[in-house]
């Protein structure tokens, strides 16, 4: 009896590294972006999914399923088979949705955190048309018509309706959001002057917008002159956007590690970071966080995220 225990216990341990050796097989895998395409989360996407596709000599195709400020993408995904074909681009906003939401349909720990890759400093940016050209111009005109300023962000609870929160906090106005579900359509109204500014911009914008400062902790390599917000005098309204790949939770140890293993021969090829420095003007990041250390980083996002909803007296209902 024993060993009947003992041959079905190894039979039952050499399933999921079975299982690793068939993945990938013909059946494609799908990259989930939660926004519509034409901004930095879609970009970073289908570049990552281009240059995996070509290591794995299998399909890899992009899916975008914008709404809820990711919500709608990361529900879809946590409730995928967990089988390494369904993944997700997924930006800071997951960490941001459970600082401001208690009903989500998902939960944090309804993913397996594969790898995180990107940390981009978010810029505060105008239309054209704008009168604004500097931030100070800015703090002045919603100082000047308090209430009235647009600003827009990818969704209510997004990342940028946080950090614009902050931004407005330090400068002691109020202004209007306007949500939207990603960052192409905001930069034609920004063209067309529907909205007057957006903090959440990350390169590749129109070059015909005019930036008025990095919102993110850093200076931005695109723009090495420009003075961060802190550096103006704006403490505490700074915040950084990041970027990763995650599965549906309890996928398997051997599948987790061969998508880890490819993703990071993915972020650090040569090719592929030229690729991402000339389509984005950034580079993967230099440490990735791969796994629990990824994890971890979202759980202590989201208690930061939380602490700022609590002082900005912002919470969603939906």
């Amino acid at each position: 009896m024993l060993k009947s225990l003992v041959v079905i216990s190894a039979m039952l341990a050499s399933v999921p590294a079975a299982f690793a050796q068939g993945f990938p097989s013909e059946k494609p895998i799908k990259i989930v972006v939660p926004f519509n395409p034409g901004g930095l989360t879609d970009l970073l996407g289908r570049i990552t999914a281009d240059f995996l596709q070509k290591r794995l000599g299998q399909a890899v195709v992009v899916e975008n399923r914008p709404g809820a400020s990711g919500a709608v993408a990361a529900d879809y995904v946590a409730k995928a088979p967990p089988d390494g074909y369904t993944l997700m681009l997924t930006a800071a906003d997951l960490a941001v949705l459970p600082a401001v939401r208690n009903n989500l349909p998902y939960s944090l720990e309804d993913f397996t955190y594969l790898t995180r890759f990107w940390t981009a400093g978010t810029m505060i940016v105008v239309g054209p048309n704008s009168p604004v050209s500097s931030m100070k111009d800015l703090a002045d005109e919603m100082k000047k018509n308090p209430g009235r300023v647009r600003y827009a962000t990818t969704g209510v609870a997004s990342l940028n309706h946080l950090g614009t929160a902050k931004l407005l906090s330090a400068i002691g106005v109020r202004a209007v959001h306007i949500p939207y579900t990603g960052q192409g359509p905001i930069q034609t109204d920004l063209l067309g002057g529907v909205v007057d500014f957006y903090t959440g911009a990350s390169v590749p914008f129109p070059n015909n917008l005019k930036v008025l400062a990095p919102a993110g902790t850093t200076r931005n390599p695109a723009f090495p002159n420009l003075p961060t917000l802190k550096e103006l005098g704006y403490e505490n309204a700074t915040y950084d956007a990041w970027f990763g790949v995650i599965a549906p939770a309890h996928l398997p140890e051997p599948i987790a590690a061969k998508l880890n293993d490819e993703l990071r021969a993915v972020f650090t090829d040569p090719q592929a970071i030229a690729k991402f420095r000339d389509a984005a003007k950034q580079e993967p990041d230099k440490d990735l966080l791969v796994g629990e250390a990824f994890h971890k980083h979202v759980i202590e996002q989201t208690s930061l995220w939380k602490s700022v909803a609590e002082k900005e007296n912002i919470t969603v209902q939906q």
